[in-house]
C-alpha cells in the first residue's frame, strides 16, 4: 500500500481515478483545513494543477494520455464549471444554462461527461466533445420518450455513456450506445440505447449527497438509442 500524501501544507487528500500508466487524479488541501484543489500524481510526485480562478477544484477522472476531468470554482467563487485538464492547462468547459457544471468522466479522446445544474437547480446530463457541450436529453430519439437524463458519470472510448436519469418519477441508471448518423446530419446525435435501468424508489437527494466530497474525437456525428 502506498500513501500518496498531500499537497505541500495540506492535511487531507482524496484519490479518484487511475490510468494504466499509474497516473492518479484527485484533490487535496494545500493548507491546514484549507480548500481542496485538483492534483495529478505521477512518478511519485503530486502536482497541484490549480483552479479556474476560484478557491477550489476537484478532479474525478483521468485517461490514458493523462488528461483529467473535474470541476472548479471560477473567479469570485460564484459558480462551479466543468473542466478538461490537458497538457498542463485547465480548460473551462462552460455550462449549458449559466449555472454550475460538473465534469465526472472522460475517455481517451478527451470527451467529457457530467451534469449541468441550472440556476433553478435542474440537472441535465451533458457530453462535451470537440469544444461543444451538449445536453444529452436533446440527442435522444423516440425510444427515449419520457426520460430525463440527470447526470453522466462515464464514457468509453467507443462513446458509450453511463449515468442516471428519471422516468415515470423513478430514478434509473442508463447506458447510451452511439449509432452513426447519416453523413447529411450534424451534431453528436443520440438516442438512449441499450438501456440498462435499475429501479430505485427513492426521493431525489440533494447535490451534496450525490457528489463525493471527498486528441479529441473527430467530429463523427453519432446517435444514441435506448434498447
Amino acid at each position: 500500500m502506498t500513501n500518496l500524501g498531500t499537497l505541500p501544507g495540506g492535511d487531507n487528500s482524496y484519490a479518484t481515478g487511475i490510468n494504466e500508466a499509474g497516473q492518479i487524479s484527485g484533490y487535496s488541501s494545500a493548507a491546514t483545513h484549507g480548500p481542496v484543489v485538483s492534483f495529478l500524481y505521477s512518478g511519485g510526485t503530486m502536482t497541484n494543477v490549480g483552479t479556474l480562478g476560484g478557491s477550489s477544484s476537484q478532479a474525478f477522472g483521468i485517461n490514458a494520455t493523462g488528461q483529467m476531468a473535474g470541476y472548479s470554482l471560477v473567479g469570485g467563487d460564484a459558480y462551479d464549471h466543468a473542466y478538461l485538464y490537458s497538457s498542463g492547462v485547465m480548460h473551462d468547459l462552460g455550462t449549458l444554462t449559466g449555472g454550475n457544471s460538473y465534469g465526472y468522466g472522460l475517455n481517451d479522446a478527451g470527451q467529457v461527461v457530467g451534469d449541468d445544474q441550472s440556476p433553478t437547480n435542474v440537472n441535465r446530463a451533458f457530453v462535451w466533445s470537440g469544444g461543444t457541450m451538449t445536453d444529452l436529453n436533446t440527442l435522444l430519439d423516440s425510444s427515449g420518450a419520457g426520460w430525463s437524463l440527470s447526470s453522466a458519470f462515464g464514457i468509453s472510448d467507443s462513446g458509450e455513456i453511463v449515468g442516471y436519469g428519471n422516468i415515470d418519477g423513478i430514478r434509473h441508471g442508463f447506458l447510451l450506445t452511439p449509432v452513426p448518423e447519416p453523413a447529411t446530419l450534424t451534431g453528436f446525435g443520440c438516442a438512449l440505447v441499450g438501456l440498462i435501468a435499475r429501479r430505485r424508489r427513492r426521493s431525489d437527494r440533494s447535490r451534496s449527497e450525490l457528489r463525493p466530497k471527498a486528441p479529441q474525437r473527430p467530429n463523427a456525428q453519432r446517435r444514441f438509442i435506448p434498447g
